[in-house]
Order: structure tokens, then sequence, then C-alpha cells
């Protein structure tokens, strides 16, 4: 089994690795794959959009960790299954110092960028060039905010990556048959910027990384994001206030640009995947810090599902003189509707993708709303998990706080005009939670209700016998293992998805 390294590079690379994880907590499979190793790239440590999924990366990690502590999980991978590591946990033998994170340590740079290139420094024909280069905003920009919409300033700074320990400890750690896949997006400036600099160190023979020759062999793919949203424009006040901005009219030149650079210069990759569409309202104008906190898009679910297809392909078919190219399509009636449900997904994404979010909002909604209300049920009493829930602390409460960062990104999903509706955030009746799918009552069918499900929790732990003094992470294993029978069997039964 290999394991996969990702890179996700600026804000719209944390956005897409959100939606990623919460893919993951339902049980999406990855294949061959044994450990996911995910990497944030992005100087502006501040950034909402990173911090946010920084803090579920975390309490992903601690459950999984929890449901696995003693090497065993007798459901196999189900719910949280796919195990999460930082590079320092991986670094067992402590051999080269690293930060136990999920983000890249840029060391904290606060400055701006022409402090950052010595501008005052250069020769008087120096700053000429350089004047040519970049903008007087470029220049006087200060670079713990990223790089705002500007990937020239962003590829000069990013080009201090290679010499990270972070970086040199990847290339030591690598093997052959483990992979490495790319996020970013194509119009902006630290992911436009970062991402094919990443490519070019890993690729690099004459580079200062070790293992060359398993850097040339080990498999790379990348999701770009094309344009997909639009930002607020400042009023003529505002402008002249000097208001901090990005500017969204700029990004489909952008895109232009970085793809003619690509198809010229970007040969480092097995498989690239493009995903973009068009913008619809216009989102909140923060160029960084903690205001920039965009709201889930549903082009960051699909373009997640972009790294199950890419550990899909086999090895022999990944050829880097003739790489893959894909897009992410939707059928002509699906493309001109604003709401998108599970019957748009081909079948196979129906079985893979749509069924584990199914069973995982089951999971979240009975036990937000019915758990703790039917305490003399088998699964409470003889799980005794009286004696953890409710939790303040934990992992039972790290999966009370994971299930509230569900919901909130569920209802994100749903406000964008390109609609996530497939799963309903606020509806009650489990008959009718599946859009595509609502379940047929009758006089005497009651369909799928909680007393059913409450049912096959209770067939899900017969013939267990109380647990002893249970702890914490074995109260969370005897939930989560019930969870997964049970509404394994409520969806094949009740909901009869295919």
């Amino acid at each position: 089994m290999a394991r996969l390294f990702i890179f996700a590079v600026g804000g719209t690379g944390a956005r897409v690795l959100r939606s990623l994880t919460m893919l993951l907590a339902a049980g999406l499979r990855l294949p061959d794959c044994e450990q996911v190793v995910p990497v944030l790239v992005d100087p502006d440590t501040q950034n909402g959009d990173v911090t946010r999924t920084v803090d579920l990366l975390k309490r992903y990690a601690r459950i999984h960790q929890a449901l696995h502590q003693d090497g065993q999980h007798p459901r196999g991978p189900g719910f949280f299954g796919q195990s999460l590591s930082t590079l320092a946990q991986l670094n067992e033998g402590g051999g080269v110092q690293l930060a136990d994170s999920f983000v890249y340590d840029f060391g904290g740079i606060n400055q701006s960028f022409r402090d950052y290139i010595r501008y005052g420094d250069a020769s008087v024909e120096t700053r000429g060039l350089l004047d040519l280069l970049f903008t007087p905003d470029s220049l006087d920009a200060n670079l713990d905010l990223g790089f705002r919409g500007s990937p020239n300033v962003g590829s000069v700074v990013l080009n201090s990556l290679v010499q990270a320990p972070e970086m040199t400890y990847l290339a030591q750690t690598l093997n052959a048959n483990d992979r490495v896949f790319f996020i970013s997006s194509i119009f902006g400036g630290t992911g436009a910027a970062g991402f094919p600099l990443l490519v070019k160190n890993l690729r690099n023979p004459d580079g200062p990384l070790p293992q060359h020759n398993v850097r040339g062999q080990v498999k790379a793919g990348a999701l770009v994001m094309l344009p997909y949203f639009k930002l607020q424009q400042p009023t003529p006040q505002e402008r002249a206030e000097g208001r901090d901005f990005i500017d969204s009219n700029t990004f489909i030149t952008k895109t232009k640009t970085a793809l003619s650079y690509y198809a010229n210069h970007l040969d480092g990759l097995e498989a690239l995947y493009y995903l973009g569409d068009q913008a619809g309202q216009p989102l909140p104008n923060n160029p960084g810090r903690s205001e920039q906190r965009n709201q889930a898009h549903l082009l960051e679910l699909l373009g997640a599902l972009a790294i199950p297809h890419f550990l899909e392909q086999p090895a022999a078919q990944l050829d880097r003189r003739n790489p893959a190219y894909h897009e992410f399509g939707l059928g002509s009636a699906a493309a001109s509707s604003t709401l998108f449900d599970f019957s748009q997904l081909p079948p196979e994404l129906r079985q893979s993708v749509a069924r584990p979010m199914i069973r995982f909002h089951y999971f979240a909604r009975y036990f937000q709303q019915h758990l703790l209300a039917k305490k003399d049920t088998p699964l409470f009493r003889v799980g005794q998990l009286g004696r953890h829930l409710p939790a303040n602390a934990g992992p039972l409460a790290d999966l009370t706080s994971f299930f509230g960062e569900y919901d909130q990104w569920l209802r994100e999903l749903g406000v964008n005009e390109r609609k996530f509706g497939a799963l309903l955030a606020d509806e009650t009746d489990f008959n009718h939670m599946v859009k595509d799918k609502p379940i047929k009552t009758g006089f005497l069918n009651s369909g799928l209700t909680d007393q059913v499900l409450r049912t096959e929790l209770d067939k899900a732990v017969s013939g267990t016998k109380s647990l002893e003094n249970p702890d914490a992470a074995r109260a969370l294993r005897w939930l989560v293992e019930a969870f997964d029978v049970a509404t394994e069997k409520v969806v094949a039964d009740k909901l009869q998805y295919s």
C-alpha cells in the first residue's frame, strides 16, 4: 500500500481539502492508499480558509487515532477510516526537526515584498528592472497576507520552498510507489505561483533535494481550479481610500496566461484535472487573514473527487510523456440547473460517493437529534455511553464538533447559485433527507424513521456483553461501528439506493 502526499496550495487548495476531509469522514475509499499526508502551503498563516481546514484535519486525525489506537478496526475503513498524518508523524526516528503541523512553515514572513527582495540594496539598473516587472502595489504588499492574485510575486517567494527541511524530509521519505497530488487555483496568487514551482522541484534532477531517481518515478497528478467565483469590487470611494482588494476582473486573463505557460513548460505530471464554472453572485472581497473564509462550493466537492480518480489509475497507464487530461462535465440538463443532486452523478460515483455521504448524513442526524433522547436502548446501555456523553473533551467531543462542522459545510454548499442540494441540511424526516430519492410511505409503511434506525442499531450490538469500564476511545469505536452497520442496512433496505 502506498502513501499519498497532497499539496493544497492557497485558499482554494485549503477549501478543496476541507471537502475531501468530509468525504473521508463519510467513508470514501482511496484506492491502494495506506496513508494520506496533507500539506497546506500558504504564507498567510491567519488565512481563515487555511485555519478552518487545519482544525478540521486535526479533529479528524484524533477521531481516526481513537478508533484505530490498537491497530485494529473490525469493520475495516468505514467512517473516519482513512489515516491522515503530518510529515512530522512520519518522522518516527526524529532525524529531522519538523513542526507537527499540516501547514508548511514559512517562518513567519512579516515584511513587504520590497524588503523581501532587498529592493533598497539593489543597483539603479536592477531597481529599474524590478519596476518594470512589479507594480508599486506588488512591491509594497505585505507578504504575511499571501500573494493576493499576484503569481509573479509568489513565484519569487515560493522558490525558497526547496530549501525547507519539510521538502528535504519529504524527498528523503518518498518511495517509488507513493503518489503526489497538487491542488491549486489558476487565477489567484499563491496557488498559481506555488503549484508549478512545487512540480518543478519534485522533478528537478539537478536540484538540492535528495533521491532524484525516486522523485522521477513517483506518479504525480494535479487539480487546477479555473475561475468559479468572482469577488465584490470596491466602490470608487473605497478605491480612493486605498482599500486593499483583489480584482477578480483579471481572473480570466490570468487563467489564459497560466494555461499558456502550463502548455509550454509544465511537464512533470502524469495527470491533470481541470474544473471551473460560470461565476455567480460576487463573494465578499477579503484579500487575506481570518476574514478570507469563503463558503464551501460545489466545485470544491467535485474537485476533491479527482483524488480517488487519480489513485484508481494503474501506474502502468500513467505516462508523463503523454499525460492524461481530465474534466468533470455535467449533462446538458444538469448543467443548466442551479441545483445539484446525486441523480446527476454517474452510476459508479453514486455507489462510491453518494452512498457513504448518505450514510454519514444519517449518522450525524441521529447522533444530534435522537441519541441522547433514548438512553434506555441497548446501544446506549450496553456500551455505557452515559459515562462519556455528552462530552466536553476527548474523541466523543471531537465527533460532536465534527458533526457541527459538517452541518456548517453542508449549509454553505447550498447558498451558492450552483447549489449542492443532494442532502437537505434542515430536514428532520429521514424519509426526505435525500433529495433525489425520497422514501415512499403509506398507511402501513412509515418508511425510515428514527425508531427503524434505532432498531437496526440495537441489532448491530445484539449479543454483545456490557463493556467493562470503557474509556472514551472504546466508547467511540462502539458507537461508530454500530452506526456503520445500521446505516449500511437502512440505505440498502429502506432507501434502496443504487
